[in-house]
């Protein structure tokens, strides 16, 4: 339990940091217009995909980091961190070109509002140049977790956060002299604000953090260790990538209510990922100790610390829970003064919180999965998630039932429910105590 809280606390911290970052832009833009606040909300399944897809093979590396560092297998640790890298970053200049040119046609195949249109593409096509910084951060930081350091992320995180208080009014709305940019000011401030993270872990990296000794040959390409991490990761890739359809999916559900609703789900979904960040921190507080005790054949270990990992969630997500479905509307004002969003967000609270609660759980259960290497069930779990459960059930519900955006919440809530019980079946049913590295001699030292 010490080892976990330890390692869960600073990412716990660093999560809220990035979903407070979110708020700030929702809380400028809401006073700017309902579109303007719209324009983030909108363009995150563009975004989502491609972070979603690294962000599967960046677990991957961090599965294979860790179980090599748990086997004291230190040089083939930083081979694996330097090719983790490489990928991440591979990728994601591979999707910033096409994103860039083909904004207009993204956000139309997510049935965008035309009111909403311009602003959202100017949003997406000035933040998306900072994806490629955004895949260095996140393929570090994964690293980072690997090796037991939680605490240089939340400080570059706090540094980002900084940035964007700073500057989102300034640009936003033109003060000091500066021209009023409004959601070009936003998007502008997040790429400012990816650089300035890019740069601090490259620094980081350049120093040694957490014993960390990447040198110019781990960062050439490894295709015998590219592949190992692209088998691991394929799956959680596949699944995220999936899940980023998935979404862009629900956002046209969303979309096809009109921009309160809209306006309505952008502040929901934000205040819902700052008061969750905690059960995020716990599954990936998990994954790398699962990683490291598969690694030294500790299967007790791995086991205990999901469990432990489990009831934590269990118990810190159910006040916010009840906070959130009892008083989310009134939190929703600060947001923004238009009576018929503030309804609407009513209605959101009143059932998307307890969605988020088995959410929660759903996450820590994957742990076991994503720090093993075993990430196939993972997959299957995701797909069902939003294809066999969520989408059909929130279009059924919302649209043939016609129940409107209380049928789509409901949706939610069935999809995350039934999948936090097949998570806990997978679990029960084993498959995933084994590691996924080659068995090997460990190395002198302890050094990464």
């Amino acid at each position: 339990m010490r080892t976990l809280l330890r390692l869960a606390a600073p990412l716990a911290v660093g999560a809220m940091l990035r979903a407070f970052y979110n708020l700030v832009d929702a809380f400028w833009l809401g006073k700017v217009s309902r579109t303007a606040l719209a324009a983030p909300g909108v363009c995150m399944p563009a975004f989502f995909f491609a972070i979603a897809v690294g962000m599967g093979f960046g677990s991957a590396g961090t599965a294979v980091v860790a179980q090599y560092t748990g086997a004291g297998r230190h040089r083939e640790a930083r081979r694996a961190a330097g090719q983790t890298l490489l990928l991440l970053c591979a990728l994601a200049l591979a999707f910033a070109g096409p994103m860039l040119i083909l904004a207009p046609q993204l956000l139309a195949l997510t049935r965008v509002p035309a009111e909403a249109t311009a602003e959202a593409t100017a949003y997406l096509r000035i933040a998306i140049l900072g994806l490629p910084c955004m895949a260095f951060a996140i393929g570090y930081g994964g690293i980072l977790r690997a090796l037991g350091d939680t605490i240089t992320v939340v400080i570059i995180t706090a540094v980002t956060n900084v940035v964007n208080l700073a500057l989102d009014p300034i640009l936003i709305f033109g003060l000091w002299g500066m021209p009023r940019l409004e959601v070009r000011g936003a998007a502008l401030v997040t790429l400012i604000s990816q650089v300035v993270s890019a740069a601090a872990c490259l620094w980081c990296l350049r120093r040694g953090r957490a014993g960390l000794q990447i040198g110019l040959a781990d960062l050439k390409p490894d295709w015998s260790m590219l592949r190992r991490i692209l088998g691991v990761g394929l799956p959680l890739a596949v699944s995220s990538g999936t899940n980023s359809v998935g979404f862009a999916t629900f956002q046209v559900l969303i979309n096809k209510l009109g921009t309160a609703v809209i306006g309505a789900v952008t502040i929901g979904f934000r205040l819902i990922w700052f008061f969750n960040m905690p059960a995020h921190a716990m599954a990936m507080a998990a994954a790398p100790v699962v990683g490291q005790a598969l690694g030294a054949g500790k299967v007790k270990l791995a086991r205990r610390a999901v469990w432990l990992s489990v009831a934590v969630v269990a118990l810190a997500m159910l006040p916010p829970t009840v906070l959130l479905m009892t008083g989310g509307k009134v939190v929703a004002r600060a947001f923004i003064d238009e009576a018929d969003v503030i309804a609407e967000a009513g209605r959101f609270f009143l059932v998307v919180p307890a969605s988020s609660y088995f959410f929660g759980v759903l996450m820590v259960l994957m742990a076991a999965f994503y720090g093993s290497g075993y990430t196939r069930p993972a997959m299957v779990v995701s797909i069902m998630r939003l294809w066999v459960f969520r989408l059909p059930a929130a279009y059924a519900l919302g649209f043939v039932l016609g129940w409107g955006s209380i049928g789509v919440y409901l949706g939610m809530v069935i999809g995350n429910v039934l999948c936090a019980l097949i998570s806990l079946w997978l679990f029960f049913a084993g498959g995933w105590e084994s590691a996924v590295v080659p068995a090997g001699p460990p190395e002198a030292g302890t050094g990464v």
